[in-house]
């Protein structure tokens, strides 16, 4: 196993950056070197940053110093190759992220002394294709994004394993992964699904009809969106970043991706945990 520990800041937050300062000499003191991203080394100064997350070989796992948005730009760097990631809550929400500050020094000691509970996360891959070719691609951790950039209605014929299925008139269309249930998807009307379960939910954005539901679809689904539009932008993204316009005739293919987000875990119960204080799940609101 490698000998250093990465981290990755909020790309903001001045909080954050303060207290990765204070990870990094905790580390430090115990003989463990630092890595950053590059654009967390930027924020920290060259002085603490010894090498690259490029450099990811060397890296037991990395800690995320931010809210879910920082875990989601961590696992695109660390999934492909299986390094552990640890959040650690210091965003707006943070429904992905374990640690809190207050405990995160306690929880290293932890991980560090050979105590590491994982859990794999299922991502979704998708693709654009036009004029039969790949014209743009994307993998994450909460989900992929058809949607219209002006709240335009939009014609979204979807087919399930190369069968016709259904054309939604809609703003757009939303293809989550388990732990991205939490996020968007929840938003548009999608169900809550415990983040192990191995699903992929496809859940259509403000459907101009009363019949169209969210779907949970097996893991192995593979699901085609083919783009109709009459003027108006449409945006496809993945977990929000890098988006791409879409054209007319342009078809999207959403499946699971080949590898996985491995989220070092303070116990399985969390998610419950989390549902019932954040969400206030259950509770009446006018007690």
């Amino acid at each position: 196993m490698g000998s250093s520990v990465g981290i990755v800041v909020h790309r903001t937050s001045r909080e954050a950056a303060q207290f990765a300062q204070q990870v990094i000499a905790w580390l430090q003191e115990r003989g463990i070197s630092v890595c950053l991203d590059s654009e967390s080394a930027l924020r920290m100064g060259q002085s603490v940053a010894g090498c690259r997350i490029s450099d990811l070989k060397q890296v037991r796992f990395i800690i995320t110093l931010g809210g879910d948005g920082t875990i989601l730009a961590a696992a695109r760097m660390a999934a492909p190759i299986g390094i552990p990631i640890l959040g650690a809550h210091m965003g707006q929400f943070g429904f992905i992220a374990e640690a809190h500050p207050s405990d995160l020094f306690q929880t290293l000691e932890t991980i560090l002394d050979g105590q590491m509970e994982i859990e794999e996360r299922m991502m979704v891959r998708a693709e654009v294709w036009r004029g039969g070719q790949r014209v743009h691609s994307g993998v994450g951790l909460n989900e992929a994004l058809v949607k219209s950039g002006m709240s335009h209605l939009l014609r979204l014929k979807t087919s399930l394993r190369g069968a016709p299925f259904a054309t939604y008139p809609a703003d757009g269309l939303i293809v989550s992964t388990p732990t991205g249930s939490t996020a968007y998807s929840l938003s548009a009307g999608g169900p809550l699904v415990e983040p192990t379960v191995q699903a992929l939910v496809m859940v259509p954005i403000c459907p101009h009809t009363l019949s169209a539901r969210p779907m949970v679809l097996p893991c192995d689904e593979v699901i085609e969106i083919e783009i109709e539009l009459n003027g108006g932008e449409v945006i496809f993204a993945v977990d929000g970043v890098d988006p791409f316009f879409l054209e007319s005739g342009d078809r999207v293919i959403v499946q699971r991706a080949d590898y996985a987000t491995r989220l070092i875990v303070l116990g399985h119960a969390t998610f419950y945990r989390k549902v019932r204080n954040r969400y206030l799940y259950g509770e009446r609101l006018n007690e």
